[in-house]
């Protein structure tokens, strides 16, 4: 799939089950259960279960959502990742990122113009910031000196 990548990536990449080759157009919404590669263009909304992997040749002018998300070729929209996003050195993205925490990859040499949103990881909540009332604040003036 990708050269240069350890046996953790080829692991993710290894099982594609729909390719979208070069020289192919899809417009509109895809949907896949499993793990999509785009060699070719797409124009849309593209959504997978699995990962969506752009190639070095790819072009996609859609919204991308899937549990990892790795850009090769060139991409014009949102990306969400809901595990993972990552875009190799050869890719160029033009579009918000909205990923995990710590699970944004930039490559060297990456082309990236747009905002990167890293929420929270699931089950950690942020504790309200404290307030004082009114009625519990320390009075000012004089009988707060007594």
């Amino acid at each position: 799939m990708f050269n240069s990548k350890g046996p953790e990536k080829m692991a993710e990449t290894s099982k594609v089950e729909t390719v979208i080759g070069p020289g192919a157009t899809l417009k509109g919404e895809i949907h896949t259960r499993g793990t999509v590669r785009v060699d070719g263009n797409v124009e849309g909304k593209l959504s997978a279960d699995g990962s969506v992997i752009v190639g070095e040749k790819g072009v996609v002018n859609a919204e991308i959502t899937a549990s990892l998300v790795i850009i090769g070729g060139t991409v014009h929209g949102k990306v969400n990742g809901r595990e993972k996003v990552e875009i190799l050195s050869t890719g160029r993205l033009h579009g918000d990122v909205t990923t995990k925490p710590a699970r944004f990859v930039v490559a060297e040499g990456v082309i990236f113009e747009g905002r990167c949103t890293m929420g929270q990881a699931e089950g950690v909540k942020q504790a309200p910031a404290k307030t004082e009332s009114p009625e519990k604040a320390p009075a000012a003036g004089k009988d707060a000196a007594r």
